[in-house]
């Protein structure tokens, strides 16, 4: 902790209830008086008058430190915030003019209290929407489990969503190895709906290995990674496969072994409602008419009732030549909705930017199952590391001290500065 030393805030104090001096200056002089008059010495110290409770010894730089240490660091610390600190200063009966800014300070640079600081729950970088311009060109990829255990040994979900029209491909995994992921992608997305341009991952080995790569690359797909540990960086994926859990369990009711029979109708279930971010299903902007659902069926609808194959077909060409503009209207409403996703974001959001070459505390992450009770006493935060350059959108890469590079990018929301 480093403040600057200013002894001299009781001399002139002092010096005018001694010697009765003032400055020659007539607003200085008026200044000390006033000050004066809350002040009395007593045995060669300068006491103040409170406001309530004991009168206060007026102490200067090096006694102000040790007091802030003893009533902070030593065996009766509770390592109290600013606030609390200087009021306790003040009810143990001392006082100086910069209390509460050394005491905010002091706590502050406390390497204890920067190491245990809880994490903070709110967004702490700039919100990025993202945006697909056509169907089916930009898709969100993740892995959902373990799963109960079905026939097979499949215990995995492997989910994928289309930016545009919100639909949603999952397949159940025995496996997931690259090649499961290959396999995935080829089938369920290229071969239905041609080659991607994009697509969103997290950092896991299936993800990111030489294999898949290569794949990426042959198909001329673009990959953007999420930072580590961070879900909300691939939101899309993760509000996909938070859908696909809700409706499964809604449907399952404790037969969970029977879970990957129910997924063709989880699919069938959502591609048939409607989106309210797009305020279209994800089947009729995906084929430009809305299915046909088994109510239709048990109890026809007028539409059913009067129609015949001739209308029918008319129809269905008249709403491809009018797809396109639907799916521009979609357009429209995604932008207004992020719009309104935007305005709540920043209502709670607390943005941290960090400058290159800045000291930063990490979140602590345990990756092995920690013995009974150990992890509830670890710190919450590990470092200190240095920032070396910004990856954008809240990513940072971090090297330690001793300029060892970390692997991977961090979040703003995984770190959080250090006062050394």
């Amino acid at each position: 902790m480093q403040i600057d030393e200013d002894p001299s805030w009781q001399d002139p104090i002092i010096d005018y209830l001694v010697n009765e001096n003032l400055p020659e200056d007539k607003s200085e002089a008026r200044k000390i008086k006033q000050k004066a008059a809350r002040y009395y010495m007593k045995g060669g110290m300068l006491i103040r008058r409170s406001y309530s409770g004991p009168h206060l010894t007026c102490i200067k730089y090096p006694q102000m430190l040790e007091v802030l240490c003893n009533i902070h660091d030593d065996e009766c610390g509770n390592h109290a915030g600013g606030r609390s600190l200087a009021q306790k200063a003040l009810s143990i009966g001392y006082f100086w003019p910069t209390m509460r800014q050394d005491s905010t300070e002091y706590a502050r640079r406390c390497d204890r209290c920067q190491r245990y600081k809880p994490v903070p729950g709110l967004p702490a970088e700039e919100y990025h929407p993202q945006n697909s311009p056509w169907p089916f060109m930009q898709w969100a990829i993740d892995l959902v489990g373990p799963m109960p255990t079905a026939p097979a040994n499949k215990e995995m979900m492997i989910v994928a969503t289309d930016y545009f029209t919100k639909w949603i491909e999952v397949e159940a995994l025995s496996s997931t190895k690259e090649a499961d992921v290959e396999r995935f992608i080829w089938k369920n997305i290229i071969c239905k709906f041609g080659c991607l341009q994009l697509i969103v991952t997290n950092n896991g080995t299936q993800f990111v290995g030489r294999q898949i790569t290569a794949f990426f690359a042959n198909y001329g797909i673009k990959q953007h990674l999420s930072t580590p540990r961070y879900p909300q960086g691939n939101g899309q994926a993760e509000a996909s496969n938070k859908i696909v859990l809700d409706c499964l369990k809604k449907r399952l009711e404790g037969a969970e072994g029977k879970w990957v029979g129910e997924l063709p109708g989880v699919l069938w279930a959502y591609r048939t409602t409607k989106r309210r971010s797009t305020g279209e299903t994800p089947f009729s902007l995906a084929y430009g008419t809305e299915a046909i659902i088994p109510p239709h069926i048990t109890v026809p609808s007028m539409s059913i009732e009067v129609g015949n194959l001739d209308q029918n077909y008319k129809q269905m060409k008249v709403n491809l030549d009018l797809l396109e503009e639907e799916r521009e209207k979609a357009i429209v409403r995604v932008a207004a909705y992020q719009q309104q996703l935007t305005s709540y974001y920043y209502k709670k959001a607390q943005i941290r930017q960090f400058q290159p070459r800045g000291l930063m505390l990490r979140k602590t992450f345990i990756t092995a199952p920690p013995r009974q009770g150990l992890k509830k006493m670890k710190p919450n935060w590990e470092g200190p590391y240095v920032v070396s350059r910004s990856g954008g959108r809240g990513s940072y890469t971090l090297d330690t001290l001793e300029g060892k590079e970390i692997p991977r990018q961090w979040n703003a929301h995984h770190l959080r500065r250090y006062y050394p």
